[in-house]
């Protein structure tokens, strides 16, 4: 089944913000693997797009009907008003760099990753002993490259939200 793109205007339906080309482009420019596979590439992008979900987005929904995280009221990037009806580039690309390292993830699981070699003895049998692997380099998808591309859309726990009355 087709995507269905969300750009701005609460499409009925939407579960991505990006397409299946717009990704095998963004892919080939940062040098990310994925799928060549176009069904599978719009699987991985929805993944992301749910994945989006769960963020702490600055601001709030713009309708109780839009299926994900975007569009949004209130949001300030750089000092400069992000419109309700638009969807940041960084939106879109982060959707892309998340979809990649969702891949990355399910062709390399994080928790099956090993450190580097810190033992290697070779007599007769052979004995290799690996570092424990750092826990930045096992993270979840969501919190790598993709993080770069949401810097500014995102509320962090030492941000509070004030509002005079």
């Amino acid at each position: 089944m087709a995507l269905v793109i969300e750009d701005g205007s609460i499409v009925p339906g939407a579960d991505s913000f990006s397409t299946a080309a717009e990704l095998v482009i963004y892919a080939a420019n940062y040098g990310l693997t994925i799928p060549a596979d176009e069904t599978a590439q719009e699987s991985l992008l929805r993944r992301g797009y749910l994945e989006m979900t769960s963020m702490p987005w600055k601001g709030r929904a713009v309708s109780p009907d839009q299926t994900g995280a975007w569009p949004r009221y209130g949001v300030c990037r750089n000092g400069f008003t992000i419109a309700s009806d638009a969807i940041p580039a960084q939106v879109k690309q982060g959707q892309m760099a998340l979809a990649a390292e969702i891949y990355r993830d399910d062709i390399d699981p994080p928790a099956q990753r090993k450190g580097a070699v810190t033992k290697n003895r070779v007599e007769g049998a052979v004995e290799q002993q690996y570092a424990e692997a750092k826990t930045s380099a096992t993270k979840a998808a969501a919190v790598r490259q993709s993080s770069a591309q949401f810097a500014g859309l995102l509320e962090s726990s030492n941000q509070l939200k004030l509002v005079r009355g």
